[in-house]
């Protein structure tokens, strides 16, 4: 088991907004979402390495919204690991308090 490294680069994640709101970004922790998963997953933010990932999980769960939005990280805005889960990049960001990450997402373009 690998641990968490400083955020760094382009990640993609399911959005139902355009421009993505700060409830696009909240964590199952925060949505009261998942009371029995592991706590430290649940205060994570799912993303994937991918956009093919993202376009693929939007095929398997279209509830979790329609867009595909980007961000890049930087290691200011916290700690990032893959994780298992559907898709071989999905990866858990735990941002740092204060980081706006709704702010930090666009809505992309993309072939899907």
């Amino acid at each position: 088991m690998g641990v968490a490294t400083d955020a760094n680069g382009a990640v993609f994640r399911l959005v139902k907004h355009d421009p993505p709101r700060a409830s696009d970004t909240a964590s199952h922790w925060e949505a009261g979402k998942l009371p029995q998963a592991p706590a430290c997953l649940r205060c994570g933010l799912s993303v994937f390495r991918e956009i093919r990932d993202a376009v693929h999980q939007r095929q398997l769960l279209p509830k979790l919204g329609n867009w595909i939005a980007q961000a890049t990280l930087l290691p200011e805005h916290g700690k990032t690991k893959l994780t298992e889960g559907r898709q071989p990049s999905h990866t858990t960001w735990w941002a740092y308090e204060g980081v706006n990450r709704a702010s930090l997402f666009s809505v992309v373009r993309e072939e899907g």
